[in-house]
């Protein structure tokens, strides 16, 4: 409707010889009032001399004159308020009911795009931190290729700086690790991802107090990024041991990376890469180090170089992270590059891109963009932690989520299913995520999170099972002729606007990569169901004409439903 109606006040302003740059059209901010408004009229009345009153009537007058789904009237001091008739109404589930997509347009133009989200480091465990990266970036993966767009989600593992000299140097000490250097490569390594996750923090808290550690490591990194045999055969190890575990935990959480790529992966790119930035003469030595000047003309604040080699010659996040781009630009040649990361991380990808563009390793044209997002923290508004003060494994809170959904599924002496509740968690585990703005922090509640009657991810699932309860009861009776459908009521029209707003949610979340639009239209639609729900006896219903036209609601909003969650990376439940 948003649209029909955006094309006809188009033709309005072109026969008025009005500016059409200057056509805006919303949804209405008083639902009392009108469905959709313009406040073009404001903007016109500089350029036109007249007052936006006299320029919203005339706009009235006009689209009155062309549209019979809809009526204009201008109001002071100068809106033009639009509202929909039932003709208009009825037309627009006709639409919705016939559209495989619900009314959501693919771009034009659509973009190649990698996404860069995920980020754990090898021989650590996931933990709450990395849940954030995980779940904002699969759910605007998602979005992008429902879009239309060409998509490759990578994980981008750290997996080949100082941590892996370290764990290294960790297991030397607990393991012989002598036929690695013999060139008898064990078929099966001797440790597990428990000794890895065990090993990682003890080194590296040694490594703070024990310099004659820390600098063995820094040897150990040096040699496996210049691919010693025996330091890189454990090092392949570490890496598979590792990603079996973490692929286990970003599977529970439904999260799904087309690229398993590391930082490893981009190796022999850096040195070559850092030699042409050389001989193009950007970079120069400081104490030892290889750096580049990445400041600019117009800096209002100190802009610290990008750090290309350390004076022990190991490479940094910076070169790793440049080599990526290099490497993905050749192999993939996107035309756009986003990366999910918390916030404290702005400063290095703002150097890294202005190195990428200084250098050439991007086009002009290719965006390189940060999207940065806050911490969740516990009620004490703290980073999130475990009963005893740790950093909680993202295993353990999936955990957590589940068991807490299994009490809360469970009947009587009945058990809950286990994968529904895992289902059912998780579902409240990353809507409590998504709902939050991208840039802030928020509070992690899962009592609040798992409830059935708020803003909460079961609140949908419960929806959507409550719907597929009705149909079926109804069995064969669903089917219907959607030419026979009219709409009469505030109850269908409220629905019928609030699927309207999920589907112009979903590109203003594309635009603004930010998933709580969705999600907030996503609960508006749920909400408005179950207060029709609850007013309607669908089921009941002897009006032929109302009985089909309230199934053709349900079937929609069942659709929607079904396919935004799944935009959003929510599995769905049959039962609860």
């Amino acid at each position: 409707m948003i649209k029909q109606i955006r094309t006809d006040l188009r033709k309005c302003f072109e026969h008025l010889d009005y500016p059409v740059e200057e056509m805006f059209v919303s949804f209405s901010d008083r639902p009392d009032l009108c469905h959709y408004q313009s406040n073009s009229s404001f903007r016109l009345a500089k350029a036109l001399r007249k007052k936006p009153l006299d320029i919203a009537a005339s706009l009235a007058e006009e689209f009155n004159k062309v549209v019979d789904y809809a009526t204009a009237e201008a109001v002071a001091p100068g809106f033009l308020n639009i509202s929909v008739n039932d003709f208009g109404f009825t037309q627009t589930l006709k639409d919705l009911h016939k559209d495989p997509r619900c009314g959501v347009d693919i771009l034009e133009n659509a973009p190649k795009i990698i996404i860069d989200y995920g980020g754990p480091n090898v021989a650590k465990p996931l933990h709450v931190g990395h849940m954030r990266s995980a779940v904002i970036g699969e759910s605007m993966k998602r979005l992008a290729r429902f879009l239309g767009c060409e998509v490759l989600g990578d994980i981008h593992l750290g997996d080949w700086g100082l941590q892996m000299g370290l764990v290294i140097a960790g297991l030397a000490e607990k393991y012989d690790l002598s036929d690695y250097f013999e060139g008898n490569k064990p078929e099966k390594p001797q440790f597990t991802v428990d000794d890895l996750n065990l090993i990682y923090p003890e080194a590296s808290a040694r490594s703070k107090v024990d310099a004659d550690f820390e600098e063995l490591a820094q040897q150990i990194t040096y040699k496996l990024q210049n691919k010693e045999k025996g330091y890189f055969d454990i090092w392949e190890d570490i890496v598979a041991v590792s990603i079996a575990d973490i692929k286990a935990d970003y599977e529970k959480l439904n999260v799904e990376f087309d690229l398993w790529y590391g930082e490893s992966t981009c190796r022999d790119y850096v040195n070559p890469m850092i030699d042409n930035f050389t001989a193009l003469g950007l970079t120069e030595e400081s104490d030892g180090a290889l750096i580049m000047d990445v400041t600019m003309p117009d800096d209002d604040k100190p802009m610290p170089p990008v750090m290309l080699r350390k004076s022990s010659g190991a490479h940094l996040y910076h070169s790793t992270d440049l080599a990526t781009i290099k490497q993905r630009m050749e192999e993939y040649n996107p035309d756009e590059m986003w990366y999910f990361t918390d916030a404290r991380q702005a400063l290095h990808f703002e150097q890294v891109f202005r190195a990428a563009r200084k250098t050439g390793l991007v086009k002009e044209k290719t965006k390189l963009a940060h999207y940065p997002f806050g911490t969740v923290n516990g009620k004490d508004g703290k980073p999130f932690k475990t009963r005893e003060g740790g950093t909680m494994q993202l295993k353990d809170l999936i955990s957590l989520v589940t068991e807490a959904a299994e009490k809360l599924l469970s009947d009587g002496a009945k058990s809950a299913d286990k994968d529904a509740a895992r289902k059912v968690g998780v579902a409240a585990l990353k809507y409590g995520d998504l709902m939050c703005n991208r840039t802030r922090n928020y509070i992690f509640d899962i009592d609040k999170f798992l409830q059935f009657d708020g803003k909460t991810g079961s609140y949908l699932l419960y929806t959507l099972v409550r719907i597929r309860s009705i149909f079926a009861k109804l069995g064969d009776s669903t089917d219907i002729d959607i030419e026979g459908v009219k709409v009469t009521s505030d109850l269908e029209r409220n629905i019928l606007l609030k699927m309207e707003m999920l589907a112009n949610a979903y590109h203003q979340t594309y635009e603004e990569k930010l998933p709580n639009y969705i999600c907030d239209a996503l609960f508006e639609l749920a909400n408005s169901f179950n207060v029709f729900y609850g007013s309607c006896r669908i089921i009941d219903e002897p009006d032929v004409q109302k009985r089909s036209t309230w199934i053709a609601l349900c079937k929609i909003t069942e659709k929607m439903l079904e396919q935004t969650l799944d935009v959003l990376g929510i599995e769905t439940v049959s039962a609860m």
